[in-house]
């Protein structure tokens, strides 16, 4: 997915970037090289902890992709593609593919998810 860096934030060794997309905005760690403001860059989401149906992973009454940030949770609105059995789920967002691992099974097949996390990274794509 293509961001723009809106801003930069240092801390001890990780690198805090906001960013906006076409799906939204948000705050994430950056793997990578350091960015530089108002760079355009296409990059790889990683949600990094483990989503629990029904508490950080839920249906969602939206069917438009979208990503937003309040007080250090991130949200995203996908579109729910492949669940396996218990243990991952592929969600589409946008014209990018994000790999969630699951502590179960998710009743819901398909359609659109509400995923809201903690721990967000983005890897540049070098694309």
């Amino acid at each position: 997915m293509k961001i723009k860096i809106i801003e930069a934030m240092p801390d001890a060794e990780t690198l805090l970037v906001s960013f906006h997309s076409p799906a939204g905005s948000g705050t994430a760690l950056w793997l990578g090289i350091a960015p530089n403001l108002g760079d355009e860059v296409d990059v790889e989401f990683d949600l990094d902890e483990i989503f629990s149906w029904g508490k950080n992973i839920t249906p969602s009454s939206s069917k438009v992709p979208k990503i937003s940030h309040t007080n250090g949770v991130t949200q995203i609105t996908a579109e729910l593609i492949h669940a396996s059995d218990k243990d991952c789920a592929a969600l589409k967002l946008g014209g990018s593919v994000l790999l969630i691992e699951l502590d179960g099974p998710v009743t819901q097949k398909s359609g659109y998810v509400d995923v809201r996390a903690t721990r967000v990274l983005l890897y540049p794509t070098n694309i």
